[in-house]
């Protein structure tokens, strides 16, 4: 009856000071599966460059490192060197530490599917917010690579995979 009695009484203390169910991450920590990818166009239209059901990963770790990969959903094994040189424009990867300050989030990009991200490029800086299971990533306006002379934000959406 005393080990009975001992044992309720640790996990009162554990359930009362929150050490059984809390979770220390921080929010944004964790393997999110990516549901979509628009960008918006400052003169109003929206696009889905990687399709309307893309596939990808997400992970940020406690110890702030950040590693994507994104894909048009529709992919096929490439056989020419004209396919395997096309397959790189239907996806996205890179991979750094990353900081916060507030809502927004900067990665030092140390590797990429496109050398695109080194130099003047290498600090990627977002504006993210998390809500439950949901993490939502925006670019904010910024000149587009895909439309030269115009603006554009990127919303990428996230669900959380434990």
């Amino acid at each position: 009856m005393r080990r009975l009695t001992a044992g309720f009484l640790a996990l009162t203390y554990l359930i009362a000071s929150g050490s059984v169910f809390a979770d220390d991450r921080a929010p944004h920590v964790g393997t999110w599966k990516v549901i979509s990818l628009i960008t918006k166009f400052e003169a109003g239209d929206t696009v889905e460059f990687f399709g309307p059901n893309p596939k990808g990963r997400l992970v940020l770790t406690s110890d702030n490192y950040w590693s994507i990969i994104l894909t048009r959903a529709n992919r096929s094994q490439a056989k020419t060197v004209e396919e395997k040189a096309a397959l790189l424009d239907s996806m996205l990867a890179y991979s750094g530490k990353y900081t916060i300050d507030g809502d927004r989030i900067t990665t030092r990009v140390d590797m990429s599917w496109n050398e695109i991200y080194t130099g003047q490029l290498q600090n990627q800086t977002r504006f993210f917010s998390v809500e439950g299971d949901k993490l939502t990533i925006r670019t904010g306006q910024i000149p587009s690579a895909l439309r030269p002379g115009q603006k554009a934000e990127g919303i990428l959406m996230l669900e959380r995979e434990r």
